[in-house]
């Protein structure tokens, strides 16, 4: 039984805590425990980050979605093709944190010997927060990438039909002493988890968003949903999303476009998300003493001359800066995740405490 009383003030909760309440209700849903862990690491380091549109707020949907039998709980990850340089590996409708963490280790592993190796997926369900996967790679010494393709949400350019989804992008390089560079994007403004999030909390969104069903631009969050969502960067974003469709779906022998399955089906069926994941050893490829050159690297672009009183910023800072505060104060959630997950306790009448 987890201990009384990890609940601070302010919904802040220890990250520890979380990761046993979160098991616990994994392993109540028959999940097998290494699963369970593999999931629940993924979950709570969204949430050390700050990133909780995919942390454990999800943990409700996907329990929902293990219970109607909308995952295979026993999956087969199987490499279909293997050659020197890359796998293409089948899912079997895995959870999509399960199936990507064996292909990123998969990627990492062989890129120890060949350089570059890249890890194309078929079959797999979300994955949650994309930067995850390249930062098990960083963690190692290598850099580490990965995209996906996701259902359909965006137009393509000058249309109104769904046709490529919000597919985001991750790296991760690693230096010697000064930290990760950690990039994470969605191909569209904004992901469409932030639009929910703003369904859920009664608010408007920004303009520029989103389009109505006819393609009008609207600031009202179920009418995006309903809608579309815009790219980033306009022609480019949508350029960006097209490639990675192909670059993930077409090329792995996944659906694509607006055949990629949505989470909530009613045929309950996988999603056949298409997934790429990249290992570059620095070590293999590199003559230099790579990761001391990216503390050079890393040096230069923090010594360089801010605008006024601004602070030189590089990708992943915010996520560092959020993380040590969430690691030394608890990591604050949501009302209504809180009230969610204590649901999803009752519900396996399981003994745990928040």
């Amino acid at each position: 039984m987890i201990g009384k009383n990890c609940l601070q003030k302010n919904n802040r909760i220890c990250p520890e805590k979380l990761k046993e309440i979160g098991t616990e209700l994994l392993l109540a849903a028959k999940l097998s425990s290494e699963q369970a862990h593999l999931v629940i690491d993924c979950f709570v380091e969204a949430d050390l980050c700050g990133v909780h549109t995919h942390g454990m707020a999800t943990l409700p949907a996907h329990l929902k979605k293990i219970n109607s039998g909308g995952y295979n709980l026993n999956p087969k990850l199987n490499v279909v093709k293997e050659t020197t340089s890359f796998y293409v590996v089948d899912a079997d409708n895995a959870i999509g944190v399960v199936s990507a963490t064996f292909c990123m280790e998969k990627a990492i592993s062989m890129a120890k010997n060949t350089g570059i190796y890249t890890v194309l997926c078929k079959n797999a369900n979300t994955y949650g927060p994309a930067f995850y996967y390249p930062l098990q790679a960083a963690k190692r010494n290598v850099i580490g990438l990965t995209f996906c393709n996701s259902p359909a949400a965006m137009p393509v350019w000058n249309g109104k039909d769904k046709l490529l989804g919000t597919n985001p992008f991750a790296v991760a390089i690693p230096s010697k002493s000064n930290g990760t560079i950690i990039f994470d994007m969605a191909t569209s403004k904004v992901a469409k988890s932030k639009i929910n999030e703003a369904r859920l909390s009664n608010k408007k969104i920004p303009d520029g968003w989103a389009l109505d069903e006819q393609g009008n631009p609207t600031t009202d969050p179920i009418e995006a949903i309903r809608g579309l969502v815009l790219p980033m960067g306009g022609f480019k974003g949508y350029g960006l999303a097209l490639t990675i469709d192909v670059l993930s779906g077409v090329i792995s022998g996944a659906s694509f476009s607006n055949n990629v399955g949505k989470f909530y089906s009613k045929d309950n069926k996988g999603m056949n998300v298409g997934q790429t994941f990249i290992v570059i050893d620095p070590a293999v490829v590199s003559d230099n003493d790579f990761l001391a050159v990216m503390d050079d690297y890393i040096n230069i672009i923090r010594n360089s001359n801010a605008i006024g009183d601004s602070i030189i910023v590089l990708p992943g800072d915010n996520k560092r800066r959020i993380r040590d505060n969430n690691l030394a104060n608890g990591i604050k959630l949501e009302n209504s995740t809180i009230e969610q997950l204590k649901e999803c306790i009752d519900e396996y009448g399981l003994k745990i405490s928040f």
